[in-house]
């Protein structure tokens, strides 16, 4: 049941107009939706899209994708243990990134 059903890379799609959300990851379409109005800066735009890059490897099922919504349920998105790890990740790898350019 853990088992990737897919291997195939995410769609990446940029979208113009109003959003609470700087980006998401589907897993049912296998799609990353970048929402441009929040991600003006450079770095803004690297981390969210590291950040929903990170949502992709993790959820690589449907069991992982329904622990995620339970979790989300318990612990709320600001102490969402996949939250926490994806803000982390995108925020260290945008600083090594932007430093090492």
């Amino acid at each position: 049941m853990l088992y990737p059903i897919r291997k195939q890379k995410p769609l990446l799609t940029l979208v113009e107009g109003k959003s609470h959300l700087a980006g998401e990851y589907c897993f049912f379409n296998n799609t990353i939706t970048i929402y441009a109005d929040n991600n003006v800066l450079q770095k803004e735009l690297i981390n969210t899209v590291i950040h929903e890059y990170f949502h992709y490897y993790l959820i690589t099922s449907e069991t992982k994708y329904k622990l995620y919504q339970n979790q989300l349920k318990q612990f709320s998105l600001a102490y969402h243990p996949q939250e926490i790890l994806c803000n982390t990740m995108g925020e260290t790898l945008t600083r090594i990134y932007l430093n090492n350019k």
